[in-house]
Protein backbone atom coordinates (compact mmCIF):
# COMPACT_ATOMS: atom_id res chain seq x y z
CA UNK A 1 0.00 0.00 0.00
CA UNK A 2 2.94 2.36 0.70
CA UNK A 3 4.00 2.04 -2.93
CA UNK A 4 0.51 3.11 -4.00
CA UNK A 5 0.82 6.35 -2.04
CA UNK A 6 4.24 6.93 -3.61
CA UNK A 7 2.64 6.58 -7.07
CA UNK A 8 -0.10 8.97 -5.94
CA UNK A 9 2.46 11.53 -4.80
CA UNK A 10 4.41 11.43 -8.07
CA UNK A 11 1.21 11.78 -10.12
CA UNK A 12 0.15 14.73 -7.97
CA UNK A 13 3.46 16.59 -8.38
CA UNK A 14 3.67 15.96 -12.12
CA UNK A 15 0.07 17.16 -12.61
CA UNK A 16 0.74 20.36 -10.65
CA UNK A 17 3.85 20.99 -12.76
CA UNK A 18 1.89 20.24 -15.95
CA UNK A 19 -0.76 22.83 -15.02
CA UNK A 20 1.98 25.45 -14.62
CA UNK A 21 3.56 24.59 -17.99
CA UNK A 22 0.39 24.15 -20.07
CA UNK A 23 -1.58 27.16 -18.75
CA UNK A 24 0.23 29.92 -20.71
CA UNK A 25 0.13 27.77 -23.86
CA UNK A 26 -3.62 27.28 -23.47
CA UNK A 27 -4.21 31.02 -23.12
CA UNK A 28 -2.14 31.75 -26.22
CA UNK A 29 -4.17 29.32 -28.40
CA UNK A 30 -7.56 30.29 -26.95
CA UNK A 31 -8.18 27.09 -24.98
CA UNK A 32 -10.16 28.98 -22.34
CA UNK A 33 -13.73 29.03 -21.05
CA UNK A 34 -15.30 32.48 -21.26
CA UNK A 35 -18.32 33.49 -19.14
CA UNK A 36 -21.72 33.93 -20.75
CA UNK A 37 -25.04 32.13 -21.14
CA UNK A 38 -25.12 29.17 -18.74
CA UNK A 39 -21.49 29.85 -17.70
CA UNK A 40 -21.42 32.18 -14.72
CA UNK A 41 -17.76 32.18 -13.64
CA UNK A 42 -15.48 35.23 -13.55
CA UNK A 43 -12.96 35.76 -16.33
CA UNK A 44 -11.52 33.42 -18.98
CA UNK A 45 -10.47 30.16 -17.30
CA UNK A 46 -7.97 27.80 -19.02
CA UNK A 47 -9.51 24.42 -19.94
CA UNK A 48 -6.37 22.40 -19.24
CA UNK A 49 -7.35 20.13 -16.34
CA UNK A 50 -7.78 17.08 -18.58
CA UNK A 51 -4.47 17.64 -20.38
CA UNK A 52 -2.56 18.14 -17.13
CA UNK A 53 -4.15 15.09 -15.48
CA UNK A 54 -3.27 12.87 -18.41
CA UNK A 55 0.34 14.10 -18.38
CA UNK A 56 0.51 13.40 -14.63
CA UNK A 57 -1.00 9.95 -15.07
CA UNK A 58 1.11 9.01 -18.09
CA UNK A 59 4.48 10.04 -16.67
CA UNK A 60 3.91 8.62 -13.19
CA UNK A 61 2.65 5.34 -14.66
CA UNK A 62 5.54 5.11 -17.12
CA UNK A 63 8.06 5.64 -14.33
CA UNK A 64 6.53 3.53 -11.57
CA UNK A 65 4.21 0.90 -13.09
CA UNK A 66 4.72 -2.24 -15.09
CA UNK A 67 3.62 -1.81 -18.71
CA UNK A 68 1.45 -4.79 -19.71
CA UNK A 69 -0.87 -4.56 -22.71
CA UNK A 70 -3.76 -3.27 -20.58
CA UNK A 71 -1.78 -0.25 -19.33
CA UNK A 72 -0.46 0.58 -22.82
CA UNK A 73 -3.94 0.41 -24.37
CA UNK A 74 -5.33 2.40 -21.41
CA UNK A 75 -2.85 5.20 -22.11
CA UNK A 76 -3.53 5.10 -25.87
CA UNK A 77 -7.29 5.32 -25.37
CA UNK A 78 -6.83 8.02 -22.75
CA UNK A 79 -4.65 10.08 -25.09
CA UNK A 80 -7.25 9.75 -27.86
CA UNK A 81 -10.17 10.92 -25.74
CA UNK A 82 -8.19 13.77 -24.15
CA UNK A 83 -7.19 14.98 -27.63
CA UNK A 84 -10.79 14.75 -28.86
CA UNK A 85 -12.04 16.52 -25.72
CA UNK A 86 -9.46 19.30 -26.11
CA UNK A 87 -10.60 19.83 -29.71
CA UNK A 88 -14.18 20.03 -28.43
CA UNK A 89 -13.16 22.53 -25.76
CA UNK A 90 -11.45 24.70 -28.35
CA UNK A 91 -13.69 24.36 -31.42
CA UNK A 92 -17.02 23.00 -30.04
CA UNK A 93 -17.26 19.96 -32.34
CA UNK A 94 -20.63 18.35 -33.09
CA UNK A 95 -22.31 15.81 -30.81
CA UNK A 96 -22.39 13.28 -33.68
CA UNK A 97 -18.63 13.50 -34.18
CA UNK A 98 -18.04 13.11 -30.44
CA UNK A 99 -20.25 10.03 -30.36
CA UNK A 100 -18.43 8.41 -33.29
CA UNK A 101 -15.06 9.14 -31.67
CA UNK A 102 -16.25 7.70 -28.36
CA UNK A 103 -17.47 4.57 -30.14
CA UNK A 104 -14.07 4.03 -31.80
CA UNK A 105 -12.22 4.56 -28.53
CA UNK A 106 -14.58 2.21 -26.68
CA UNK A 107 -14.08 -0.40 -29.42
CA UNK A 108 -10.32 -0.19 -28.83
CA UNK A 109 -10.86 -1.52 -25.32
CA UNK A 110 -13.75 -3.89 -25.96
CA UNK A 111 -12.38 -5.63 -29.05
CA UNK A 112 -8.69 -4.85 -28.58
CA UNK A 113 -8.59 -6.19 -25.02
CA UNK A 114 -11.63 -8.51 -25.28
CA UNK A 115 -13.20 -6.47 -22.50
CA UNK A 116 -16.77 -7.73 -22.68
CA UNK A 117 -19.41 -8.33 -20.03
CA UNK A 118 -19.74 -12.09 -19.83
CA UNK A 119 -22.14 -12.16 -16.89
CA UNK A 120 -24.30 -9.94 -14.69
CA UNK A 121 -23.98 -12.40 -11.84
CA UNK A 122 -26.96 -13.51 -9.75
CA UNK A 123 -28.80 -10.18 -9.90
CA UNK A 124 -32.32 -11.51 -9.44
CA UNK A 125 -31.60 -14.36 -7.04
CA UNK A 126 -32.59 -16.90 -9.70
CA UNK A 127 -29.14 -17.89 -10.89
CA UNK A 128 -26.34 -16.36 -12.94
CA UNK A 129 -27.37 -14.18 -15.89
CA UNK A 130 -24.94 -14.72 -18.78
CA UNK A 131 -24.87 -12.47 -21.85
CA UNK A 132 -23.02 -14.60 -24.39
CA UNK A 133 -22.26 -12.69 -27.61
CA UNK A 134 -24.21 -9.67 -26.30
CA UNK A 135 -21.45 -9.03 -23.77
CA UNK A 136 -19.30 -7.07 -26.21
CA UNK A 137 -21.94 -4.66 -27.61
CA UNK A 138 -23.20 -4.16 -24.04
CA UNK A 139 -19.68 -3.19 -22.96
CA UNK A 140 -19.49 -0.68 -25.84
CA UNK A 141 -22.76 0.93 -24.76
CA UNK A 142 -21.67 0.90 -21.11
CA UNK A 143 -18.41 2.74 -21.82
CA UNK A 144 -20.12 5.39 -23.95
CA UNK A 145 -22.90 5.81 -21.35
CA UNK A 146 -20.45 6.35 -18.48
CA UNK A 147 -18.31 8.77 -20.51
CA UNK A 148 -21.33 10.95 -21.28
CA UNK A 149 -22.90 10.60 -17.83
CA UNK A 150 -19.73 11.89 -16.16
CA UNK A 151 -19.29 14.58 -18.81
CA UNK A 152 -22.86 15.83 -18.34
CA UNK A 153 -22.39 16.03 -14.56
CA UNK A 154 -19.51 18.50 -14.89
CA UNK A 155 -21.35 21.64 -13.81
CA UNK A 156 -19.72 22.99 -10.65
CA UNK A 157 -16.13 23.23 -9.42
CA UNK A 158 -14.74 20.00 -8.04
CA UNK A 159 -17.74 17.79 -8.79
CA UNK A 160 -16.35 15.43 -11.45
CA UNK A 161 -12.89 15.61 -9.91
CA UNK A 162 -14.23 14.71 -6.47
CA UNK A 163 -16.48 12.00 -7.87
CA UNK A 164 -13.55 10.49 -9.74
CA UNK A 165 -11.26 10.73 -6.73
CA UNK A 166 -13.79 8.87 -4.54
CA UNK A 167 -14.41 6.21 -7.17
CA UNK A 168 -10.77 5.56 -8.05
CA UNK A 169 -9.81 5.33 -4.39
CA UNK A 170 -12.51 2.70 -3.87
CA UNK A 171 -11.36 0.84 -6.97
CA UNK A 172 -7.76 0.95 -5.77
CA UNK A 173 -8.82 -0.79 -2.55
CA UNK A 174 -10.85 -3.41 -4.43
CA UNK A 175 -8.01 -4.18 -6.83
CA UNK A 176 -5.52 -4.24 -3.96
CA UNK A 177 -7.75 -6.70 -2.07
CA UNK A 178 -7.85 -8.93 -5.18
CA UNK A 179 -4.01 -8.79 -5.46
CA UNK A 180 -4.22 -6.95 -8.80
CA UNK A 181 -1.45 -4.65 -7.66
CA UNK A 182 -0.43 -2.98 -10.93
CA UNK A 183 -4.02 -1.96 -11.65
CA UNK A 184 -4.37 -0.77 -8.05
CA UNK A 185 -1.30 1.46 -8.54
CA UNK A 186 -2.90 2.78 -11.75
CA UNK A 187 -5.94 3.79 -9.69
CA UNK A 188 -3.66 5.50 -7.16
CA UNK A 189 -2.02 7.41 -10.04
CA UNK A 190 -5.46 8.59 -11.18
CA UNK A 191 -6.23 9.75 -7.63
CA UNK A 192 -2.97 11.72 -7.51
CA UNK A 193 -3.62 13.33 -10.90
CA UNK A 194 -7.13 14.36 -9.83
CA UNK A 195 -5.79 15.82 -6.58
CA UNK A 196 -3.25 17.88 -8.54
CA UNK A 197 -6.07 19.30 -10.67
CA UNK A 198 -8.44 19.92 -7.74
CA UNK A 199 -5.88 22.10 -5.97
CA UNK A 200 -6.20 24.64 -8.79
CA UNK A 201 -9.87 24.06 -9.55
CA UNK A 202 -11.18 24.47 -5.99
CA UNK A 203 -8.75 26.95 -4.47
CA UNK A 204 -7.22 28.77 -7.43
CA UNK A 205 -8.34 32.31 -8.25
CA UNK A 206 -8.79 33.77 -11.76
CA UNK A 207 -6.83 36.90 -10.84
CA UNK A 208 -4.04 35.25 -8.83
CA UNK A 209 -0.59 35.60 -10.41
CA UNK A 210 0.80 32.14 -9.58
CA UNK A 211 -2.17 30.13 -8.34
CA UNK A 212 -4.73 30.64 -11.08
CA UNK A 213 -7.94 28.67 -11.45
CA UNK A 214 -8.28 26.01 -14.17
CA UNK A 215 -11.21 23.96 -15.42
CA UNK A 216 -11.28 20.29 -16.32
CA UNK A 217 -13.00 20.82 -19.67
CA UNK A 218 -14.56 18.10 -21.79
CA UNK A 219 -11.10 16.59 -22.18
CA UNK A 220 -10.93 15.97 -18.44
CA UNK A 221 -14.51 14.89 -17.76
CA UNK A 222 -14.58 12.45 -20.69
CA UNK A 223 -11.21 11.05 -19.67
CA UNK A 224 -12.44 10.49 -16.10
CA UNK A 225 -15.55 8.79 -17.49
CA UNK A 226 -13.53 6.56 -19.82
CA UNK A 227 -11.04 5.59 -17.12
CA UNK A 228 -13.84 4.80 -14.68
CA UNK A 229 -15.79 2.72 -17.20
CA UNK A 230 -12.76 0.71 -18.35
CA UNK A 231 -11.49 -0.01 -14.84
CA UNK A 232 -14.97 -1.12 -13.75
CA UNK A 233 -15.36 -3.42 -16.75
CA UNK A 234 -11.88 -4.84 -16.24
CA UNK A 235 -12.44 -5.51 -12.54
CA UNK A 236 -15.83 -7.13 -13.11
CA UNK A 237 -14.61 -9.31 -16.00
CA UNK A 238 -14.15 -13.05 -15.60
CA UNK A 239 -10.45 -12.74 -16.41
CA UNK A 240 -9.77 -10.38 -13.50
CA UNK A 241 -12.73 -10.97 -11.14
CA UNK A 242 -11.56 -8.28 -8.72
CA UNK A 243 -15.18 -7.63 -7.71
CA UNK A 244 -18.73 -8.71 -8.59
CA UNK A 245 -20.40 -7.23 -11.68
CA UNK A 246 -23.15 -5.52 -9.66
CA UNK A 247 -20.49 -3.74 -7.59
CA UNK A 248 -19.51 -1.75 -10.68
CA UNK A 249 -23.02 -0.29 -10.85
CA UNK A 250 -22.65 1.38 -7.44
CA UNK A 251 -19.62 3.39 -8.61
CA UNK A 252 -21.53 5.02 -11.49
CA UNK A 253 -25.04 4.96 -10.03
CA UNK A 254 -25.21 8.70 -9.32
CA UNK A 255 -24.08 10.03 -12.75
CA UNK A 256 -26.03 7.38 -14.68
CA UNK A 257 -29.23 8.05 -12.74
CA UNK A 258 -28.86 11.79 -13.24
CA UNK A 259 -28.23 11.36 -16.97
CA UNK A 260 -31.13 8.98 -17.59
CA UNK A 261 -33.53 11.15 -15.57
CA UNK A 262 -32.41 14.28 -17.37
CA UNK A 263 -32.64 12.77 -20.86
CA UNK A 264 -36.12 11.41 -20.14
CA UNK A 265 -37.26 14.83 -18.92
CA UNK A 266 -35.87 16.54 -22.03
CA UNK A 267 -37.52 14.08 -24.42
CA UNK A 268 -40.80 14.46 -22.53
CA UNK A 269 -40.60 18.23 -23.13
CA UNK A 270 -39.96 17.65 -26.85
CA UNK A 271 -36.27 18.58 -26.72
CA UNK A 272 -33.16 16.71 -27.79
CA UNK A 273 -31.85 14.41 -25.02
CA UNK A 274 -28.40 15.95 -25.58
CA UNK A 275 -29.51 19.59 -25.43
CA UNK A 276 -27.79 21.56 -22.63
CA UNK A 277 -29.79 23.05 -19.77
CA UNK A 278 -29.57 23.72 -16.03
CA UNK A 279 -31.71 20.90 -14.65
CA UNK A 280 -29.01 18.55 -13.32
CA UNK A 281 -29.19 17.50 -9.70
CA UNK A 282 -26.54 20.06 -8.69
CA UNK A 283 -28.54 22.84 -10.37
CA UNK A 284 -31.68 21.78 -8.51
CA UNK A 285 -29.84 21.72 -5.18
CA UNK A 286 -28.55 25.23 -5.81
CA UNK A 287 -32.04 26.45 -6.71
CA UNK A 288 -33.26 24.92 -3.47
CA UNK A 289 -30.97 27.30 -1.56
CA UNK A 290 -27.57 25.59 -1.28
CA UNK A 291 -24.47 27.38 -2.53
CA UNK A 292 -22.04 25.71 -4.93
CA UNK A 293 -19.65 24.49 -2.22
CA UNK A 294 -22.49 23.04 -0.10
CA UNK A 295 -23.89 21.34 -3.20
CA UNK A 296 -20.47 19.85 -3.92
CA UNK A 297 -20.18 18.44 -0.41
CA UNK A 298 -23.69 16.94 -0.56
CA UNK A 299 -23.06 15.20 -3.86
CA UNK A 300 -19.63 13.91 -2.88
CA UNK A 301 -21.08 12.57 0.37
CA UNK A 302 -23.75 10.72 -1.63
CA UNK A 303 -21.08 9.32 -3.97
CA UNK A 304 -18.95 8.23 -1.01
CA UNK A 305 -21.93 6.44 0.56
CA UNK A 306 -22.72 4.68 -2.73
CA UNK A 307 -19.12 3.54 -3.22
CA UNK A 308 -18.91 2.28 0.37
CA UNK A 309 -22.21 0.42 0.01
CA UNK A 310 -21.00 -1.20 -3.20
CA UNK A 311 -17.80 -2.34 -1.49
CA UNK A 312 -19.72 -3.63 1.52
CA UNK A 313 -22.12 -5.70 -0.61
CA UNK A 314 -19.18 -6.96 -2.65
CA UNK A 315 -17.76 -8.78 0.35
CA UNK A 316 -21.09 -10.13 1.63
CA UNK A 317 -21.59 -13.69 0.35
CA UNK A 318 -24.75 -14.21 -1.71
CA UNK A 319 -25.74 -10.53 -1.59
CA UNK A 320 -25.84 -9.76 -5.33
CA UNK A 321 -29.65 -9.70 -5.54
CA UNK A 322 -29.87 -7.52 -2.42
CA UNK A 323 -27.20 -5.20 -3.82
CA UNK A 324 -29.08 -4.80 -7.11
CA UNK A 325 -32.38 -4.25 -5.28
CA UNK A 326 -30.78 -1.44 -3.26
CA UNK A 327 -29.59 0.16 -6.52
CA UNK A 328 -33.18 0.16 -7.77
CA UNK A 329 -34.36 1.68 -4.48
CA UNK A 330 -31.83 4.50 -4.94
CA UNK A 331 -33.10 5.18 -8.49
CA UNK A 332 -36.73 5.30 -7.30
CA UNK A 333 -35.83 7.52 -4.34
CA UNK A 334 -33.95 9.82 -6.72
CA UNK A 335 -37.02 10.17 -8.96
CA UNK A 336 -39.23 10.97 -5.96
CA UNK A 337 -36.74 13.52 -4.68
CA UNK A 338 -36.56 15.24 -8.07
CA UNK A 339 -40.37 15.54 -8.31
CA UNK A 340 -40.65 16.98 -4.82
CA UNK A 341 -37.72 19.34 -5.45
CA UNK A 342 -39.32 20.76 -8.58
CA UNK A 343 -42.60 21.26 -6.73
CA UNK A 344 -40.78 23.07 -3.92
CA UNK A 345 -38.87 25.31 -6.35
CA UNK A 346 -42.05 26.24 -8.26
CA UNK A 347 -43.91 26.94 -4.99
CA UNK A 348 -41.00 29.07 -3.77
CA UNK A 349 -41.00 31.12 -6.99
CA UNK A 350 -44.76 31.76 -6.75
CA UNK A 351 -44.43 32.75 -3.08
CA UNK A 352 -41.73 35.35 -3.77
CA UNK A 353 -43.54 36.60 -6.88
CA UNK A 354 -46.58 37.59 -4.84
Amino acid sequence: MEYGFAVLGVAFLVTVAAVKVIRPLAVSVGLVDKPGGRKQHDGAIPLIGGLAMFVGLFLSSYIMLEQPTFVRVFMLGGAMIVFMGAMDDRYDISARFRLVAQLLIAALFVYGLKLGVASFGNLLGLGEIRLGWLGYPFALVAIIAVINAVNMLDGIDGLVGGLGLTSFMGLALLYFGASELNTAWLCFALVGALMGFLVFNLWGKPSHKRFKKVFMGDAGSMFVGLALAVLLLCGASEQTAAFKPVTALWFVLLPLTDMITLMYRRVKRGKSPLSPDRTHIHHILMRAGFNSRQTLYIMLFVQLVLVCMGMMFNYLPGAEAISFSCCLVFVLAYQLLMKRSWRFIRWNKRRFAQ
